[in-house]
């Protein structure tokens, strides 16, 4: 486990900001798409 959070402290710091805001983009665009998906689902919650 240490050697997994230090793999991940040696990672973030080679990324800077603006590649980290395309990733939170990309992620949230995904779960935007996700979402918008949903409702079509049968079973989960309300459904």
């Amino acid at each position: 486990m240490n050697k997994l959070s230090q793999h991940v402290v040696l990672a973030s710091g080679k990324m800077n900001s603006q590649t980290v805001r395309v990733i939170l983009f990309v992620l949230s665009l995904g779960l935007f798409v996700i979402a918008a998906g949903a409702p079509e689902c049968p079973g989960g919650f309300g459904g």
